[in-house]
């Protein structure tokens, strides 16, 4: 009788959303999401190689990498959103379509 077949999807699983979310960070509450999902599934899977009931833990280490760089992205993404001021608002002079009017030329 032949022995059960690795379950190698966790590990899997973890390496896809870390890519995931390390490549969509721009759309930062999706990458963290996916990024927390690829390290929960890529730490299980590290758990089940090392028991030999997966045969994957490279791919696992590299969904805990990968999702916790997504993590990062997402985060720095979202503190850049945060710390960048608006252009929109009137703090100076401004005819409303982006250009500043608060040049002064010498006068004769």
């Amino acid at each position: 009788m032949l022995p059960p077949a690795p379950s190698n999807g966790m590990g899997t699983a973890g390496l896809v959303l870390g890519i995931l979310a390390a490549v969509v960070f721009c759309l930062w509450p999706l990458a963290i999401v996916l990024g927390i999902l690829g390290v929960i599934f890529g730490v299980i899977g590290r758990r089940k190689a090392r028991r030999g009931e997966a045969t994957n833990p490279g791919q696992a280490l590299a969904g805990i990498i990968c999702g916790a760089v997504g993590i990062a992205l997402g985060i720095g993404m979202l503190v850049f959103l945060i710390v960048v001021p608006d252009d929109s608002g009137n703090g100076g002079s401004s005819d409303g379509d982006g250009f500043s009017t608060s040049l002064v030329g010498e006068q004769l």
